[in-house]
Formats: C-alpha cells, structure tokens, sequence
C-alpha cells in the first residue's frame, strides 16, 4: 500500500490548498495525472503504485488519495456479509494508514480534536487529526451499494464555522 505521508505533509504546508499546487506536490512524489478536467489547468485524477488521488473542488481544493478499493460483488452468494469482509478487511488496513501518517514527517504536527472532522461524510471507521488549518483524515468508506469499499486519506482546509452552524442546527 501507497505511504502518502510525505505527500500530506508537503500538502499541509501549503498556504493555501490550490489544483496547481497540489499538481506541484503530486508531480513531484510521481504521481502520474491522468485526467485533466476542461475546466480546470490542472490534473484531477492522478496515480501512483495501484493507489489514486483526486483533486475536487476551487481554491481551496480537496486531496482525497484512495489507497484500497475493493469492489462489491453483488453475485456473490451472500453479498452481505461479502460486505462485512470487505469492511473488515479495510478495517484492518487503516492502522498502518495510521501509523504511518503519525510517525512520518508529518506526524509531530497531527493535532486531535474534540469536533468531528468528518464533515458531512459518513466513515465506518476513521481516524482525524488538525494540522493548523487543514484536515487530515483517514477512514473506511462504502457510500452506496454500487460503489467500492475504499481506505482513503483526506486531507482539505478545516471549516470550524460550518461545523458550529451544524451543531447548532441540531440543537432545534
């Protein structure tokens, strides 16, 4: 599995979190871009060693590298619990994810934090961390039937305000 440590520690250092910035920091680490959206000067999706990056969004932009990604069989004989493998699976993977983001060069910056840092998104399991003003997240993800069980790490501008303003709507 990819170790993108380096990377997320040259992406936090970052002023601010930009497509061409990150193309610089991806092209650098060797990742190859291989698609470009017209509406954009740089590279969205990129690839290195089997993993895949994705740059979405304007300044700023969000970093999503997956790093495993199993797809989900639906002729499998019982595709429910061939899920709860796959879950299990990337479950197992996400402590060396982990491991590797907190003792490699960006490690002594990773800071833990009582909000919730998932943003809107839905993990089935995760690990968050601040790094001044970015987020830094690995996790399991599954967000529908159709799509694959991935082991992502993401990494994209804290939103302190947005997530206040859905704690206070909870609240009603």
């Amino acid at each position: 599995m990819v170790d993108v440590s380096v990377e997320v520690g040259r992406l936090s250092d970052l002023d601010e979190l930009n497509g061409q910035a990150v193309e610089g920091v991806l092209t650098a680490a060797g990742w190859t871009g291989e698609r470009r959206n017209p509406g954009e000067a740089w590279a969205t999706i990129w690839r290195r060693d089997g993993a895949s990056a994705w740059v979405q969004g304007n300044a700023p932009v969000e970093v999503r590298f997956t790093l495993w990604s199993r797809d989900v069989q639906d002729e499998r004989p019982d595709p429910d619990s061939y899920i709860e493998e796959l879950y299990d699976a990337a479950v197992a993977e996400l402590p060396t994810v982990v491991s590797q983001l907190t003792s490699g060069v960006i490690g002594p910056r990773l800071q833990e934090s009582d909000r919730d840092l998932t943003g809107v998104e839905d993990f089935i399991d995760h690990s968050a961390w601040l790094v001044e003003d970015k987020v830094v997240l690995a996790g399991v993800k599954h967000d529908d039937t159709d799509a694959p069980v991935q082991l992502v790490v993401v990494l994209h501008e804290d939103a302190p305000d947005a997530c206040d303003e859905d704690d206070e709507d909870d609240d009603w």
